[in-house]
């Protein structure tokens, strides 16, 4: 080791010695920090003028955008290069070399020593990344340290892999030049071979374990992996064998098959070890993250934990669907990628990708392509993605396996556990994929069949229907396949009932009776009042115009509807259009509603009537939404009966549930999740499925003379220093 120090030491020695190791020490903090004290600014000035930012730490230094440590991360390769062009090509260059491995210094050493020379100049460039962190600190209250040391871990394993690749380079050829090219040629190959062959199943695997960039990210986001970690110990393993394998072969003399066996014998180990270490059984992982954002939630856990038998997921690709790209050949490493939450607690998840064609709701494709069969566009399309035709399955032949016409034909994966399957669909919002809420919700289906609460829409009155897309319809938070927020993909099972032709059924949660348009016979009056006493759960949601033939059965619950639609005074709106406000007791119904109450949340009703309620008949009713004269416009009542509390919503609205209020756009409104949680609450808190998300208590909190101060000390004082220092001692040298 002394031999190792003491290379490393003169290494060092002679890299201060020139001007280009000082001018990156002065260049690089300036480059480093002008996006980022920016992006602070930016932030600070949003967050003053009222806005809010959740996850400040990770949206600062970890963004795909503006994020810090991704903008040193693809600066990083334009530096290194600079600096092991000259480690051994200058020996070679010179003639010193000779003198080097005829010496009784082991070959090992000399590669070690001036590798170790490498590590300890990035880690004066990570002392400077550490201190764009401590600035952070300064303008982020609660920042989140833990993601900051995982993102300055991979941006150092990233330095030492490529100091490692530019150390052999450098053994390559006695110009510097050429050295550093090559280098820079190498190292921009492993950040984007990750995207090559990608739709050859056998050749990504490959090419996307060579990528380095993305191992790189991974530590960004917060996530640490064996598999990550085990990948840049094998890159810079290799390297730095392979360099001491060629100085060797200058030592001493071996025949050609000698040295291409070793060389093979080395290539074929790091595949084994990288197969290996890829594989999930295998990977441990750490979640950096304060909010456990890589981490299922306790709820997801525990589920999982119950299951005996392996999960499968199968992708149901349709090449003429406008989300193909989402499932393209091209994209399964990403996809795979994204699935690792749940590979990390599922270790034997089976991933398999179908590819087929049948008619699709691609208005634009259709256009392009008017009067041609689905077989000839899906040619034309396999064509110009460069997709094999031959691989993709006819309407016909995907039918024998599942029937994907009730999915309107979509992008969707299939979970099957045991003989059991369910859909997780993709969704028409930003996000796209769907979230571990969504995901869990459906591992539920599958597990824990029993447990699932059906919903069943009274029917036969003339009610609001769940089926039909009218904008006073109720398919968008029932069934409409694309909303995230839709029953149907919340884990919730739909049903209907009509009471002159049967009774309710016994595996209902929840009766739900929307907006009737008849009065109800004798029989179902009876009926419901006997659904009430049994305690049982409802909800009952009126409208100007149903009031009246809800009357009878509202006065079960003490409540009286108002005889006139409410009206407000409005610069904007219509008067009966409405926006509801949480009230103060909404809160003790559902913590989140609270939470809705102080963010000023509003619920747009476009005409209601108002609700007078009384406690007469057991029940603790409290209101949850109300106009701005007070009156009760949302009731919530419950009452323990048999030992099981009863709980009934009254709403004296309908259309604030209705596809046309769901898409509105203007005013902001909270009517979806008032509807969650409405949900959850008929549940107990069971479905939507709660995953237990830690919310972050980091907070900007900057002004402009702190941004400034920042930028005299990144952008004067630290390059002003380095440069006197530099000058000075590169004269003091010069001058000896």
């Amino acid at each position: 080791m002394k031999v190792i120090f003491r290379i490393a030491r003169q290494e060092l020695s002679l890299l201060f010695n020139s001007p280009v190791a000082w001018l990156i020490l002065i260049v690089f903090p300036i480059q480093i920090g002008v996006n980022f004290l920016h992006y602070i600014q930016m932030i600070g000035r949003a967050q003053r003028m009222g806005n809010h930012f959740n996850e400040v730490t990770a949206m600062v230094y970890a963004g795909l955008q503006e994020g810090f440590y991704p903008g040193v991360k693809n600066t990083l390769y334009f530096y290194i290069p600079l600096l092991t062009m000259g480690l051994i090509s200058r020996e070679l260059h010179s003639g010193s070399i000779k003198l080097l491995l005829s010496s009784p210094i082991k070959v090992r050493d000399i590669v070690l020593g001036k590798y170790m020379a490498m590590m300890g100049y990035g880690a004066l460039l990570l002392v400077i990344i550490c201190l764009y962190g401590v600035a952070g600190s300064f303008f982020i209250t609660d920042i989140d340290w833990s993601i900051l040391i995982s993102g300055a871990l991979g941006l150092y394993l990233l330095i030492c892999a490529y100091s490692a690749i530019g150390l052999f380079m450098s053994s390559l050829t006695t110009y510097q030049v050429v050295a550093a090219i090559s280098t820079l040629a190498v190292l921009a190959g492993l950040n984007f071979v990750g995207g090559l062959f990608q739709g050859n199943d056998t050749v990504r695997h490959i090419t996307y374990f060579m990528s380095i960039a993305g191992r790189t990210e991974q530590f960004i986001f917060g996530l640490i992996s064996t598999q990550d970690l085990v990948y840049f110990f094998i890159v810079i393993g290799f390297f730095l064998a392979i360099t001491g394998m060629r100085l060797q072969d200058q030592r001493e003399a071996r025949s050609t098959w000698k040295r291409t066996a070793r060389y093979l014998g080395l290539v074929g180990a790091c595949f084994l070890i990288g197969y290996v270490s890829a594989l999930p059984a295998f990977t441990g992982y750490v979640d950096m993250t304060a909010t456990k954002t890589h981490t299922l939630g306790p709820q997801s856990r525990e589920l999982i934990k119950t299951m005996d038998a392996p999960l499968k997921v199968t992708t149901y690709v349709n090449i003429l669907d406008g989300n193909y790209y989402l499932g393209a050949p091209e994209k399964k490493s990403e996809d795979e990628r994204i699935l690792t939450p749940y590979r990390r607690f599922m270790p034997d998840m089976e991933m398999k990708y179908v590819y087929y064609y049948d008619f699709s709701n691609n208005e634009g494709l259709y256009k392009n392509y008017p009067g041609e069969s689905d077989a000839a566009i899906a040619k034309k399309v396999a064509d110009i993605q460069d997709l094999d035709y031959r691989k993709v399955l006819k309407p016909e032949e995907v039918k024998k396996t599942i029937d994907l016409g009730p999915e309107e034909n979509r992008l969707v994966r299939v979970l099957e556990y045991g003989d059991k399957r369910t859909f997780l669909r993709y969704y028409n919002d930003l996000r796209i994929y769907p979230s571990e809420q969504e995901f869990t919700a459906a591992l539920k289906r599958l597990i824990t069949p029993s447990a699932i609460p059906v919903i069943t829409f009274l029917r036969g009155n003339g009610e609001r229907s769940i089926t039909k897309a009218g904008d006073a319809e109720f398919r968008m938070f029932v069934n409409e396949l694309t909303n995230r927020g839709a029953l149907i993909n919340q884990g919730f099972e739909v049903d209907t009932v009509n009471l002159t032709q049967g009774d309710v059924p016994a595996t209902t949660n929840v009766l739900v009776i929307a907006d009737p348009k008849t009065a109800f016979p004798a029989e179902v009056q009876q009926k419901l009042e006997q659904y009430i006493a049994s305690g049982r759960n409802l909800f009952v949601i009126t409208d100007p115009g149903s009031q009246e033939i809800l009357k009878p059965l509202l006065q079960q619950l003490d409540v009286q509807p108002g005889d006139a639609p409410v009206l407000e005074e409005s610069r904007d709106y219509a008067p009966d259009f409405i926006l509801a406000r949480f009230t103060d007791s909404a809160g003790s119904i559902a913590p989140r509603l609270g939470g809705y109450k102080a963010n000023n949340g509003v619920v747009s009703m476009v005409g209601t009537v108002s609700l007078r309620y009384g406690q007469s008949k057991g029940f603790h009713t409290v209101p949850l939404l109300a106009a701005k004269n007070n009156e009760a416009l949302a009731l919530a009542a419950e009452r323990k009966v048999e030992g099981k509390m009863q709980r009934i919503i009254v709403t004296g609205d309908a259309d604030f549930m209705s596809s046309g209020e769901l898409g509105r756009r203007k005013p902001y409104i909270w009517n979806q999740p008032l509807i969650t949680e409405i949900f959850r609450w008929f549940t107990y808190g069971d479905f939507p499925v709660n995953t237990g998300a830690i919310r972050s208590k980091d907070v900007i909190d900057s002004d402009d003379k702190g941004i400034l101060t920042m930028r005299i000390i990144f952008f004067g004082m630290i390059p002003g220093t380095l440069l006197i220092f530099a000058a000075a001692l590169l004269l003091y040298r010069k001058r000896r």
